[in-house]
Formats: structure tokens, C-alpha cells, sequence
């Protein structure tokens, strides 16, 4: 296809995206700038894009049944293969959403979970809306988990323990040996979750991971995500990590029928090394353009690993979203608790150029 006609076929796709509603959720108004969701934007894997479209025109059709996905064998052979563990070992869920939600249902019926104050939070309030008990801890003041005070809060009225590593807003890693042994002394007494969406945007990600508590038969669930650093946050892909009977009690409570479309392209995203050091390379760099925006203007980020900034502006930061939002740039902040802080997502590096731009124009004038 030539270039006159390829923008012609791109131009069409648009309009008739625009035109139909269930596509036109998935176009970007035009000048609007999405930095608010942790997502990939260059993704998904081109290798993932290209199976998909093989396979397209069969998911008009369930499966045998709900365990017959030949991908998801596939999908499992590169996770276990790579970390060592076997497919008893594996569940897959809608996004890792789903199986967060489905461990604190399974395991939230025992006793409370237990959680940094500051935290991702949509599966704990699914789960305290449903009756499960839910406490939180706060932070240390330099924005680390407080891993003594949660040890010291673990009793027999706890169940679970829920830790993000890296954390989500602020983007701070827990040092991996004291996690370790935080899980090591919690585990006797509670299941640890350590949801690891972000690991693979770490430096070290094998070394900052618990995968290796699971091949120890620890009392530990780690969750990972297709949504990250794999661009394909639309399609619903995560998974857990754990014992064979952790599995087996967390899966009675995941509802959906697996996503056939989500795991051909998850498996091929798994394989695709070059698609994930080209993703690496474009959040480190994005993640310096957005900290430098605010050095420019003498705001001190918090140290983040991940492909999101976390920053406290000096000033109510959920008035400062909206500002942002009027000119076309979204952002989060207005936390409960941090009510100055706002998170920025790394998008294409043209987009945090145009964040550079509109964020110092609303910054410069009283908000």
C-alpha cells in the first residue's frame, strides 16, 4: 500500500471509529495528551498485533470449554519456563485486576487485609464493598512502606497482607531483601500478595521480584499484568504466581472465561525482547523529561522506577488536574492523605514535551 492510500485507509478507520461507539472509546481525541493511566503507549508488540490478526475471525466462538486454551499452554510454558515454576503454579485472570479481587475474596472471608494507606486501591475497595475488612497503614514520611509497622500489626484478626512493589502512586521500590523477609515472617501468619505490575520496569526485575518465595513453597501470591510494560492494558491480561493450593482456592473465585484474543497476543509479547528493551528505553527517557519539568520550576519529584512520577506541587492538586485538563493534559493527583501530590504517566516523549509546555504555563499563574 502506498502512502496516499495507507493515510486514506487510517483516515477511514478513524471515522468509522469515531462513528461507531465500541471503537471510539479506543481514539484519543485529537490535542488531548493521556498521562494518567501507567499505560505503554507503543504498545502492543508488533509480533502481538500481527497473531492477533490471525486469529481474529475465530473469536466469534467460545472454546471446548472454559480450560481448553492451547495459548494459554503456550503462554504458560514462557512464564514457567522463565521463572522456574510449573503451570500448577499459574492462573491467568482478566488483568491482574481480576485476580487481586478474587484472592482477597478468597482469602478476605478469614480475617482483614492488611495495606499500606497509600496504595493501588481499586481492588481493595471492590473487596470492602463486598464486606471484607480492610487496614491500612500509613507510609513512612519519605514515602516508603513501613514494613515494621505493618509487621508489627499482623495478628490473628489479619488474613492477607497487600503490598505493591513497586508502589503505585509514588512509584518507590521496597528494598527486595527486607521485602523477603518481611514475607518470610508475615507468611506464617497471613498471605502476602505482592503485586508486581511494574517489576519489569525496574532495573533489576528478577532480583526485585518474590518469584523465587513461590519456588519455596512461601505463603505468597505475586501478581504481574499485561497492561504495563507490554502496552496492552485494553486487553485484559494478568496472572499470579503461587503455590498449587493458593491456585487452586484464588481461581474458584475468577469469573471470567479466559480472554482467547488477550493471551495469543500476551504470549507473543512475553517473547518479544526487543518490543520490551525498546519500552524500557522510552520510559527511562520519558521519565527524565518529566523530572526535569519539575526541577525546571523547583519541585523535587520522588524518586520513581517505574513509568510514572510522583510530585508534590505545593498546592491542591486536584484543582491543578482540572487546570490541566482544560488545556488537553491529563494527569492524577489529589490523593487522600497528599492532597498537593499529582502522578504523571510517561506517554510518547511528544506528549511530556507538550506536558513540559502546558504544566509550566499553569504553574507559573496562581491556581
Amino acid at each position: 500500500m502506498d502512502r496516499r492510500n495507507f493515510i486514506a485507509a487510517v483516515g477511514g478507520a478513524l471515522a468509522y471509529a469515531n462513528a461507531v461507539p465500541s471503537l471510539a472509546q479506543y481514539v484519543i481525541p485529537d490535542g488531548q495528551v493521556r498521562l494518567v493511566f501507567n499505560e505503554n503507549p507503543y504498545g502492543p508488540s508488533p509480533k502481538a498485533l500481527a497473531a492477533v490478526k490471525d486469529i481474529l475471525s475465530l473469536s466469534a466462538y467460545y472454546p471446548d470449554s472454559p480450560t481448553d486454551y492451547p495459548i494459554r499452554d503456550n503462554l504458560f510454558d514462557a512464564i514457567s519456563s522463565k521463572h522456574r515454576l510449573t503451570h500448577d503454579n499459574l492462573f491467568v485472570s482478566s488483568g491482574s485486576n481480576e485476580g487481586l479481587q478474587a484472592a482477597l475474596m478468597a482469602y478476605g472471608q478469614d480475617g482483614a487485609v492488611l495495606t499500606p494507606a497509600l496504595t493501588y486501591n481499586d481492588h481493595l475497595g471492590y473487596a470492602e464493598r463486598l464486606g471484607v475488612s480492610i487496614v491500612r497503614v500509613p507510609l513512612r514520611d519519605d514515602l516508603q512502606v513501613d514494613l515494621d509497622a505493618m509487621a508489627a500489626r499482623v495478628d490473628e484478626s489479619i488474613s492477607v497482607v497487600y503490598l505493591a512493589n513497586p508502589n503505585n502512586p509514588t512509584g518507590v521500590p521496597i528494598d527486595a531483601n527486607e521485602l523477603r523477609a518481611f514475607c518470610k515472617k508475615v507468611g506464617s501468619k497471613a498471605l502476602v500478595i505482592v503485586d508486581e505490575a511494574y517489576n519489569e520496569l525496574t532495573a533489576n526485575p528478577s532480583a526485585n521480584s518474590m518469584v523465587d518465595l513461590v519456588r519455596a513453597d512461601g505463603n505468597v501470591l505475586v501478581m504481574r499484568t499485561f497492561s504495563k510494560i507490554f502496552g496492552m492494558a485494553g486487553m485484559r491480561i494478568g496472572y499470579g504466581m503461587a503455590r498449587p493450593d493458593i491456585v487452586g482456592r484464588i481461581s474458584k473465585h475468577v469469573m471470567a472465561w479466559p480472554n482467547g484474543v488477550g493471551m495469543t497476543a500476551a504470549y507473543h509479547s512475553y517473547i518479544d525482547d526487543e518490543f520490551i528493551a525498546f519500552s524500557r528505553k522510552k520510559v527511562s527517557e520519558g521519565r527524565a523529561m518529566v523530572n526535569q519539568t519539575f526541577r525546571d520550576v523547583g519541585i523535587k519529584p520522588v524518586p520513581s522506577v517505574t513509568n510514572f512520577v510522583f510530585a508534590d506541587i505545593g498546592r491542591d492538586a486536584k484543582t491543578f488536574r482540572q487546570a490541566m485538563a482544560n488545556e488537553g493534559v491529563l494527569i492524577n493527583g489529589g490523593y487522600a492523605g497528599y492532597p498537593s501530590y499529582i502522578r504523571v504517566s510517561m506517554g510518547k516523549l511528544e506528549d511530556l514535551q507538550t506536558f513540559d509546555r502546558v504544566f509550566k504555563r499553569i504553574f507559573a499563574r496562581a491556581v
